[in-house]
Parts: structure tokens; sequence; C-alpha cells
């Protein structure tokens, strides 16, 4: 009996043990993020600062605002868990202006450039414009568009890096 109680003592211990290197191997697991609100508020502080730069009177369509959207696949060699989040929409010219929405691609891309952030896609596909910009800590910015042959569609989105929900991985 006492011996069944030591073994599974020491079972116990090992499988603690072996937890714990396991934790201590995977240092990025253990890092602390940013909560998951404070990267809304970086994502809406990104957005507001891109649409000042757009004149008076653009508006947005098929607006999408996510705060939890799963980063279980990332890319930034980090552990799963975590979270992003994620505000996009397309952007409309007033109707009554002379100013073109095909004008959103250089005046966000130039504006981009004097903040100092990376550029990570400017590329033509076929029919489509991508550029994407990535600040210094890790926020995307980015904007497609889209030739219609009869019209552009101009999408605008910003994204944050994975963070865990709380900063922290769950216990």
């Amino acid at each position: 009996m006492v011996c069944r109680r030591l073994g599974a003592v020491l079972g116990l211990a090992v499988g603690i043990m072996m937890a714990v290197a396991g934790c201590l191997g995977k240092e990025k697991a253990l890092q602390l993020t940013e909560t998951s609100a404070q990267a809304t508020r970086r994502v809406n502080i990104l957005w507001e600062e891109a649409f000042a730069q757009l004149p008076a009177g653009v508006t947005t369509e098929r607006n999408l605002s996510l705060d939890s959207l799963s980063c279980d696949a990332p890319t930034d060699g980090g552990p799963e868990g975590r979270i992003f989040v994620e505000r996009r929409a397309q952007v409309v010219a007033p109707a009554s202006s002379s100013w073109s929405v095909t004008e959103v691609l250089p005046t966000l891309s130039e504006f981009w450039e004097r903040k100092g952030y990376k550029v990570i896609t400017d590329d033509r596909i076929v029919n489509e414009y991508r550029h994407t910009v990535q600040t210094d800590d890790g926020y995307q910015l980015m904007v497609r568009v889209y030739d219609r042959a009869d019209r552009h569609d101009i999408y605008v989105g910003v994204n944050s890096p994975c963070v865990w929900e709380f900063g922290t991985p769950d216990p």
C-alpha cells in the first residue's frame, strides 16, 4: 500500500516536472502580451488615424470588427490559444466630390511610409492590388484594390498581433 502511494506520488512529481520543463522549453508560451482589450484599442486608434487621412465625407460599408479571432495557426512561431483583433471595411467615396476612391491606396501607403511602417506586401495580381504594412509593435494595416472594370472596390483593414485574451496564457 505504501509502495503504491509512493509510486503515485513519484509519478505525479515526474508529471509536474515534465510539464514545467515543457513550459520552460517553450519560452514564447510564457511571454506576456497585450490583452485583447488593449489590442482592440490600438486597432481602433490605427483605424481612426488612417481614415483621418482621407477626405471628409468618406464612408465605409461592410464594416467588420472582431475582437477575438483564433490565432491557432500562428505565423509568428508562438503558441496556440492566442487571439487577434481585426477591423475591416469597404471604403466609399463621397458622391458629391471629385475625389476618387482609387486615391485611397496612394494616400494611405504614403502616410504609412511617412510613419515608418514596414512594407509586408506591395504587389499586383490580376485585377487586384495589395498593400500591407506592419508597425514596430506587430500591427498590420492593409489596403486592397479590386478593379472590377466598371468600378473599383477598396477595402482597408487593421489586424493586431496574436495576444493572450487577458495578457497571459490561461492557467
